[in-house]
């Protein structure tokens, strides 16, 4: 693996190591990323929605909603306060964790981790800056909070707490939606050339470096 020769006083783009082209941008497509988190979020609904029907039966609706008896049948009153306020924490948490997952695997492959925030992404991220990745390091490192939290969840969508299991609920979809920047670069990730390095810089300065010369690129353009 090349070392980067970043310093904080240099432009953003590092040096072309032996071997590679120049580097092209990565950038993430917020109108793609808007419309896979969209279409999770449905997927996660109704899916997850039936496992926990299966799962929990009428005990988590009891948890959820007052039922009232009226002379033409009842009225059923969401407890909002209850399941604002388990959504809220479980969201939050998720966040966390999901994050969190990221860096262990950036770290179990040697590299330094940051952690914060992307407003213009709608995100958190746990990235790492200013150092060569290989994308086959990169896959692992996008997919594994999907895997193990949506994993747990699915889990917890069993035990006979019904409380426990609508976070585990909440927690599902929102992982599962959450993890639409995820998929989106593991499908990046897919078209690479073996041997291409990935560079970040910033959440919204990112490069690949794929192998060959700049005379083999201007061979094939001139081609």
């Amino acid at each position: 693996m090349p070392e980067s020769e970043y310093d904080p006083d240099d432009a953003l783009v590092p040096a072309t190591p032996a071997g590679y082209r120049d580097p092209t941008t990565f950038d993430y497509s917020v109108p793609a990323l808007a419309g896979i988190a969209v279409a999770l979020t449905v997927a996660g609904l109704l899916a997850f929605g039936a496992v926990l029907t299966f799962a929990q039966g009428a005990a988590v609706y009891d948890a959820l909603f007052v039922f009232e008896e009226t002379p033409d049948g009842f009225v059923a009153t969401l407890r909002l306060g209850l399941a604002f306020g388990v959504a809220a924490g479980v969201v939050v948490a998720t966040v966390l964790v999901h994050e969190y997952v990221h860096g262990l695997v950036y770290r179990r492959f040697g590299y330094d981790v940051s952690y914060g925030l992307a407003p213009f992404l709608g995100a958190a991220y746990a990235g790492a800056f200013h150092q060569f990745q290989r994308p086959e390091e990169v896959r692992y490192v996008a997919v594994a909070p999907l895997l193990v939290l949506d994993a747990l969840f699915l889990v917890l969508l069993f035990v006979p707490a019904p409380l426990v299991a609508y976070a585990a609920f909440v927690g599902l979809v929102f992982n599962t939606a959450g993890a639409a920047g995820d998929l989106y670069l593991l499908w990046f990730l897919s078209g690479l050339p073996e041997g291409t390095l990935l560079y970040d810089s910033d959440m919204r300065h990112s490069y690949v470096f794929e192998p060959g010369s700049n005379s083999d690129s201007n061979s094939n353009t001139e081609s």
